[in-house]
């Protein structure tokens, strides 16, 4: 796919847009008063210019009730000026007393009654902007797009709330800068924007909203009321600078390969955005740092895949939906940009060490020396994202046995780009291409490219959508490899009771993109099928229920049988407001293509699955959840364990929620290596027992509305014992084998952050950050687990603290 076939492809993709009319069919209207004096802000709605503006009222209940008026009246004026629009929101309620105001951190959608304002500014019926927020006071800003079946939660912009518990409701007035909003430039002086409005009331679990979809439709953003009356909109080229300074001291423990380090360091870096015009936003950052995000969580990994983990970091999360290209995943999931290969975390495992030496020093993560981002949406309905990054060669310094040192290269210096487009085809449906590159110092690059579709039909009752995707790569024996995959699924995506899913994919031998994307394996190809039975209507117990049943066929290139799956699960919800859910699994695949580390096939058992869970009411101060699982194969496998979940809000400022887990696996047959035999190589393998447990609390105490402390901490233990060793002759019979390593394992680890977040002013924070982890272990698999516990808090821990301040600006 080259540079002339994306060009016909976004050319005639355009002609087609521009020839069509976008879904979005719902009678509601609500116009806008231009003003030129603005309403106060203090929450109270007794300035005179809100009489100016008719209101929106009369809400729909979604939930309990659906298509019931609410039981509740609401009434939101909307007013604006030259550079910011005006909500004047009016919560009515016949018990205020019961209203529920709860303090918590900023983008925490909190249980407490809340009311939220959604904007289609550009009025594509795709893409929407989400301003979300409580009695009291709490702000949520969120990026909605794909119809809102997708969300960038990380979105953060600076926008004014006030908010006031009145005798008859609770009230908001709510200022946006037209600034923050992407909208389409137009020729005359008027325009035409999608809107919606929606609240929530705590104590009945009782949502509304003004522009009102029955639950047998799909679609969201499609289907709001229209805002009318804008008129001379402002054609902003805002500049907004946020420079930030940090210091930050650092002490890593001694270790068999490693001395201790303490080091202190200063750093600097800048985030700059610039509005190009009111459809194109020029993001950038210079030398980023991310010491404030939280630690990843600990996991057993005894599989023959990648670890997959999500993307935490603010520049590479906002705004990046235009970029993103899904194809196995969902959202952040598996796709051909997985953010979190630029500026890695670099271990000590990609060091080598001289016999008798150490590491003197070894950094982190890679430093990005800086990354840039272009996005927007031209009027005609193509969506352009663009993204550079660099990162910089990082070395780590050894010493050997005499002390002596020397630097070796970990990590050559990279170039990442990828050019994205997707442009609104048909009724409320997009067409899509990718392009990327990976260019490091002294190798050959890696380039991908790929056209994506999600096209619906029949009001969004129906759709197709997919991906096809190539990959190019060559290695340093000269040898090129030109990989490919791709997927189809067609749906029924919206009916009263019964939707299905019928989808075909495949993956070649040679496909590659974790250069830059995130994929667990090539070489394979299958179908799905998915058929889901619903009841939304409430009965006298039950409010709603799901049934589905998944079905799921897969083999490999060569005709080998990987995956011969079924499941039956469902889900219910009470009517007090808790939940129930339930699955069964039965996998009767044939063979295992990548157990024995490519020494041939190894034909598996059958794994048998279930699994039950159950959540309390959410709204309640204290809440909780319990599952148990457990498994068994047709060979000696047997597998259970619980999982217990609690949330207690004591205080209406106070939140904790610990979640404690234990899995035990006994017998799995396993493979534990492969070695040189009878002048071949012999595939061993054991019966491998594991036991696991996870403890994870986090915890949010907020002060104000712009200082919250949050803690997070997790223990993870985890051990393994191999026994019955024999090797693998053919692909199903063993032989006796006098296996005289010890594979045996016993882990533990302690992860822990504590963030105080300062919002000093409008959009500038400080953060004060604590972190620690310690690793330890041993083989003894015998151990008992308090010893386990109290071994990783004896020990030696690596030690952070960092003072971070930025300061925002807008020009």
């Amino acid at each position: 796919m080259n540079l002339k076939h994306v060009l016909l492809f976004v050319a005639v993709a355009s002609t087609v847009s521009a020839n069509i009319t976008l879904a979005g069919d719902n009678p509601k209207q609500v116009r806008a008063i231009r003003i030129t004096t603005p309403p106060h802000g203090d929450g109270f709605l007794n300035d005179e210019v809100w009489k100016l503006a008719p209101p929106a009222g009369d809400f729909t209940q979604r939930d309990p009730d659906e298509g019931k008026p609410a039981s509740e009246q609401t009434e939101i004026r909307i007013l604006y000026d030259d550079e910011n629009l005006y909500f004047g929101c009016m919560f009515y309620d016949s018990e205020p007393d019961k209203i529920v105001a709860r303090l918590t951190r900023r983008d925490n959608e909190i249980e407490s009654d809340r009311g939220s304002i959604r904007i289609d500014a550009f009025h594509d019926h795709q893409n929407g902007y989400e301003f979300t927020f409580n009695a009291a006071g709490v702000k949520v800003d969120i990026l909605q797009y794909d119809d809102a079946n997708r969300e960038d939660v990380s979105w953060d912009v600076v926008w004014d709330l006030h908010t006031q518990i009145l005798s008859n409701g609770w009230s908001a007035e709510v200022r946006i800068p037209f600034s923050i909003l992407r909208y389409r430039s137009t020729d005359d002086d008027s325009t035409e924007w999608g809107i919606n409005f929606i609240r929530h009331v705590s104590r009945k679990n009782e949502d509304t909203r003004w522009a009102f979809t029955p639950k047998r439709q799909t679609g969201f953003i499609s289907r709001f009321g229209h805002l009318s009356g804008l008129k001379n909109l402002p054609t902003p080229h805002r500049i907004e600078l946020l420079p930030f300074v940090l210091s930050k001291q650092d002490w890593q423990p001694e270790k068999s390969s490693q001395q201790r380090i303490e080091k202190f360091s200063g750093n600097a870096g800048l985030d700059f955005k610039y509005s190009l015009s009111n459809n194109f936003l020029l993001d950038a950052t210079i030398n980023p740092d991310f010491g404030q995000v939280e630690a990843d969580p600990a996991v057993l990994n005894l599989s023959t895949f990648e670890t997959f983990y999500p993307e935490k970091r603010p520049f590479f999360i906002e705004g990046t939906q235009i970029i993103r290209f899904t194809t196995f995943g969902d959202d952040f999931g598996p796709g051909m940009f997985y953010s979190r290969r630029v500026g890695r975390a670099l271990s000590p495992f990609g060091v080598s060490v001289p016999t008798g030496g150490k590491i003197v020093d070894l950094p982190q993560a890679t430093t990005i020396l800086g990354a840039a981002k272009v996005s927007g949406k031209t009027n005609s309905g193509l969506s352009i994202g663009v993204l550079q990054a660099f990162t910089k060669e990082m070395r780590a310094t050894v010493a050997d046995s005499l002390g002596k040192t020397s630097e070796q290269v970990i990590e050559p210096f990279a170039h990442y780009s990828i050019v994205r487009f997707r442009q609104d085809v048909l009724d409320n449906s997009i067409v899509g291409l990718i392009l990327t590159s990976t260019a490091k110092d002294k190798r050959y690059p890696g380039i991908t490219t790929g056209a994506d579709w999600n096209l619906k039909f029949d009001a969004n009752t129906y759709q197709l959508d997919g991906f096809l995707g190539l990959s190019y790569t060559k290695n340093a024996l000269n040898e090129r490899g030109l990989g490919a995959a791709g997927k189809i699924a067609f749906s029924r995506i919206a009916a009263e009771h019964w939707l299905w899913s019928l989808s075909a994919d495949f993956t070649s031998k040679e496909y590659y993109i974790n250069d830059v994307g995130f994929f667990r394996r090539p070489n394979d190809h299958g179908f799905v099928g998915v058929f889901t039975y619903k009841e939304d209507k409430p009965a006298d117990v039950v409010r709603n229920y799901n049934i589905q049943l998944f079905l799921h066929e897969r083999e490999n290139f060569d005709k080998v049988n990987l995956i011969r799956q079924a499941q039956l699960s469902g889900s219910v919800l009470f009517t007090n407001y808790w939940t129930m859910n339930a699955n069964a699994s039965v996998d009767v695949g044939k063979y295992e293509d990548r157990e024995t580390r490519g020494n041939g096939l190894y034909a598996r058992p059958s794994v048998y699955n279930a699994n039950i869970g159950i959540k309390t009411d959410k709204r309640k101060t204290v809440n909780g959840s319990l599952s148990v699982h457990t498994g068994w194969d047709s060979k000696r496998k047997f597998e259970w364990g619980p999982i217990v979940g609690i949330e207690v809000k004591p205080v209406s400022w106070m939140e904790y929620e610990l979640n404690a887990g234990y899995s035990r696996v006994r017998r799995q047959e396993a493979w534990v290596e492969n070695v040189s035999l009878f002048g071949g190589t012999a595939s061993i393998f054991a019966d491998r027992s594991t036991h696991e447990v996870n403890l994870t609390l986090r915890s949010t105490i907020t002060f104000t509305r712009d200082l919250t402390l949050q803690f997070y901490g997790q223990v993870f233990l985890a051990k393994g014992h191999y026994e019955n060793f024999r090797r693998l002759v053919g692909e199903s019979d063993f032989g006796s084998h006098a296996y005289a390593g010890s594979p045996d394992f016993n882990a533990q680890s302690f992860n822990t952050n504590l963030v105080l977040r300062w919002e000093y002013v409008p959009g500038s924070t400080l953060f004060f950050v604590w972190s620690q982890a310690r690793r330890g272990g041993s083989g003894d698999y015998f151990r008992s687990f308090g010893d386990d516990f109290g071994d990783t808090f004896r020990t030696p821990p690596a030690n952070v603290l960092l003072l971070k301040v930025s300061y925002w600006w807008s020009l």
